[in-house]
């Protein structure tokens, strides 16, 4: 089951893909992700130095960290309501990602504790 904005207990998960109970049997993984977005101006830089930038210093930017943050933070509350709502079954795996302008795209898989 594919669901965007799913409620669950007054949150709201920006992705979440569950597998269905009857496809239980096979090594489907469920899936949760958090999306996140940082405009360019607040990373102080422009759209072509963004471009050219080198992944590790743009995933250093202080802006980008900051919605890393907020997107693992989103993420272990989700993943908390969702072990709640579906038990033990689960095969949670959890995923950020944040735009950062229109330029480029940082994702991260987040493992649970």
């Amino acid at each position: 089951m594919m669901e965007s904005e799913t409620e669950v207990q007054r949150g709201h998960t920006d992705l979440s893909m569950i597998v269905r109970p009857d496809m239980r049997q096979y090594r489907v993984l469920d899936i949760l992700i958090e999306f996140k977005f940082v405009s360019l101006k607040e990373t102080g830089v422009d759209g072509k130095a963004l471009e050219e930038m080198d992944s590790d210093v743009l995933r250093a930017l202080p802006a980008v960290q900051a919605k890393q943050r907020e997107a693992e933070e989103g993420l272990a509350r989700y993943r908390e309501k969702l072990h709640g709502k579906f038990g033990d079954v689960l095969r949670l795996e959890s995923f950020s990602v944040v735009a950062v302008g229109f330029e480029r795209v940082v994702w991260q898989r987040i493992f649970s504790p």
